[in-house]
């Protein structure tokens, strides 16, 4: 209950999109450009906090042996026409959503992406989390339309302003001078 307290009151501050951070999974969504190997995908985002890449290694385990990262160790398989995701191993300092919802070391994401048309992607992914959540939690369908637009290079410049707001914050607070 303290922590999303101190979220609610300072969601701007904890936010990693703020401080030029990977958006973590599932917060990064779906991916712009996919790119085929013949053991793995790798996912291309183009985002307004910088470009971003992540490798899905199809039919595999989940290793043992890496530190959590913004966007884990994520696994792949096909599920008729429904690519399924699976997700561990995601650094605890991103977020699930924009909106500052946390997670713990122990977060699994099942995400699920399918393509009903040339026209269109769909997405949806799921959370559980044992420390976090009573019961796991699904998203809705997301309906996202294709496009041929090439990625455009984006770089984050690391908010010069990110100290100041977080003196602000404090002072409103009653927490700083």
């Amino acid at each position: 209950v303290a922590k999303v307290k101190d979220l609610d009151e300072r969601q701007v501050l904890t936010d990693p999109a703020w401080y030029c951070r990977p958006p973590g999974v599932p917060r990064v969504g779906p991916p712009q450009k996919i790119v085929q190997t013949a053991k793995e995908l790798v996912f291309l985002y183009d985002d307004l906090n910088g470009n971003f890449f992540r490798v899905v290694r199809m039919n595999a385990e989940h290793r043992t042996d890496i530190d959590p990262s913004a966007h884990g160790d994520s696994v792949g398989r096909w599920e008729g026409d429904t690519l399924v995701i699976d997700t561990i191993s995601i650094d605890e300092r991103t977020l699930i959503s924009g909106n500052g919802w946390f997670h713990s070391d122990q977060v699994h994401v099942i995400e699920r992406l399918r393509r009903p048309s040339l026209n269109y992607l769909e997405y949806q992914y799921s959370v559980e989390d044992p420390k976090v959540l009573t019961k796991p939690w699904t998203s809705a369908w997301k309906t996202f339309s294709l496009g041929n637009e090439d990625l455009t290079e984006n770089f984050c410049t690391n908010n010069e302003n990110a100290e100041q707001l977080r003196k602000l914050i404090e002072i409103e607070a009653g927490k700083g001078k």
